[in-house]
C-alpha cells in the first residue's frame, strides 16, 4: 500500500501583502487566501502522493509560507479494486499521436476530434478540431 500525504499551512514568513500576491498569482482566489490566513493552521490539500504534497508544498513555501506535509492513511492497492475486462473493438487510436485509448469523440492526450468511418473500424480525423 501507497501511503497518502497532506499539506498543512502554519503561517507566513513574510508579510501577508506579498504571500497574498503570489499565492493568487498561482491560482487561489483572494477570498480562499484570506481564509487560510485567518483560520490557521489550515489542511490546503490532502490524499496526495509524496512526490505531489512536496510540490505543492514548495510553490507555498517559495510564496512566503510556513507548510508542513503529513502522513495521511493509504491509497487502496489495485489488488482488491474489481477488474473491468474491455474488448478490443472497444478502443481505437487517434491518427493524430498514436494514442490508443477507448472509443470517444475526442482524442484524450491532443483533442482530435474521432469519427469512425462507415466500416466503423477506423477513426478519422475530422478537419476543425
Amino acid at each position: 500500500m501507497r501511503k497518502k500525504y497532506r499539506v498543512l499551512f502554519h503561517g507566513l514568513t513574510e508579510n501577508e501583502k506579498d504571500f497574498k500576491a503570489r499565492i493568487v498569482r498561482l491560482g487561489a482566489p483572494p477570498e480562499t487566501v484570506d481564509e487560510m490566513i485567518r483560520k490557521v493552521p489550515v489542511i490546503l490539500k490532502e490524499g496526495l502522493t509524496i512526490e505531489s504534497s512536496r510540490r505543492y508544498a514548495d510553490a507555498v513555501y517559495k510564496a512566503g509560507g510556513i507548510v508542513e506535509i503529513q502522513e495521511h492513511g493509504y491509497f487502496e492497492d489495485s489488488i482488491n479494486q474489481p477488474v473491468s475486462i474491455v474488448s478490443f473493438k472497444d478502443f481505437t487510436m487517434c491518427p493524430e499521436c498514436g494514442l490508443k485509448q477507448p472509443k470517444t469523440k475526442r482524442c484524450v492526450k491532443c483533442g482530435s476530434r474521432l469519427v469512425s468511418t462507415g466500416n466503423g473500424l477506423e477513426p478519422r480525423n475530422v478537419a476543425g478540431n
